[in-house]
Protein backbone atom coordinates (compact mmCIF):
# COMPACT_ATOMS: atom_id res chain seq x y z
CA UNK A 1 0.00 0.00 0.00
CA UNK A 2 1.27 3.43 -0.71
CA UNK A 3 1.63 5.00 3.03
CA UNK A 4 4.27 2.60 4.59
CA UNK A 5 5.10 3.68 7.74
CA UNK A 6 5.21 6.49 10.20
CA UNK A 7 8.21 7.00 11.95
CA UNK A 8 6.81 7.13 16.15
CA UNK A 9 10.35 8.08 17.39
CA UNK A 10 10.30 11.46 14.35
CA UNK A 11 6.45 12.09 14.76
CA UNK A 12 5.37 15.32 16.97
CA UNK A 13 1.67 14.49 16.76
CA UNK A 14 0.69 17.91 15.42
CA UNK A 15 -1.84 16.15 13.41
CA UNK A 16 -0.81 18.01 9.72
CA UNK A 17 -1.30 14.86 8.14
CA UNK A 18 -4.44 14.15 9.39
CA UNK A 19 -5.48 17.96 8.24
CA UNK A 20 -3.77 17.63 4.87
CA UNK A 21 -4.94 14.44 3.51
CA UNK A 22 -7.75 14.70 1.12
CA UNK A 23 -8.57 10.78 1.32
CA UNK A 24 -8.91 11.12 5.04
CA UNK A 25 -6.20 8.03 5.51
CA UNK A 26 -4.81 9.11 8.87
CA UNK A 27 -6.27 9.46 12.49
CA UNK A 28 -4.99 10.80 15.86
CA UNK A 29 -4.53 7.55 17.96
CA UNK A 30 -5.64 8.93 21.70
CA UNK A 31 -3.29 6.56 23.45
CA UNK A 32 -0.68 7.46 21.79
CA UNK A 33 -1.21 10.92 20.65
CA UNK A 34 0.50 11.06 17.22
CA UNK A 35 -0.88 9.72 14.23
CA UNK A 36 -1.58 6.76 12.76
CA UNK A 37 -2.62 5.42 9.24
CA UNK A 38 -6.06 4.38 9.77
CA UNK A 39 -7.51 3.96 6.12
CA UNK A 40 -4.08 2.91 4.09
CA UNK A 41 -5.93 1.59 1.22
CA UNK A 42 -7.79 5.00 0.16
CA UNK A 43 -4.23 6.71 -0.16
CA UNK A 44 -4.07 7.69 -3.31
CA UNK A 45 -0.14 8.52 -3.08
CA UNK A 46 -0.18 12.08 -3.58
CA UNK A 47 2.32 12.31 -1.06
CA UNK A 48 0.63 15.65 0.81
CA UNK A 49 0.91 14.27 3.77
CA UNK A 50 4.87 13.41 3.37
CA UNK A 51 5.33 16.71 1.65
CA UNK A 52 4.04 18.90 4.83
CA UNK A 53 5.29 16.35 7.66
CA UNK A 54 7.61 19.23 9.73
CA UNK A 55 9.62 16.48 10.77
CA UNK A 56 9.57 13.81 8.11
CA UNK A 57 8.39 11.05 9.72
CA UNK A 58 6.36 9.89 6.82
CA UNK A 59 7.21 7.06 4.09
CA UNK A 60 5.33 6.30 0.90
CA UNK A 61 5.92 3.54 -1.33
CA UNK A 62 6.30 4.26 -5.10
CA UNK A 63 3.69 2.06 -6.15
CA UNK A 64 -0.21 1.76 -5.15
CA UNK A 65 -1.23 -2.42 -5.21
CA UNK A 66 -4.35 -2.98 -7.09
CA UNK A 67 -5.95 -6.02 -6.14
CA UNK A 68 -8.08 -7.95 -9.17
CA UNK A 69 -11.57 -8.17 -8.24
CA UNK A 70 -13.25 -11.92 -7.79
CA UNK A 71 -14.30 -13.84 -10.78
CA UNK A 72 -11.96 -11.14 -13.09
CA UNK A 73 -9.85 -12.80 -15.41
Amino acid sequence: MPVENINEEKCIGCGTCVETCPMDVFRMDEDTEKSAITYQEDCQICHLCRIYCPVDAITITPTKCVRPLVGWG
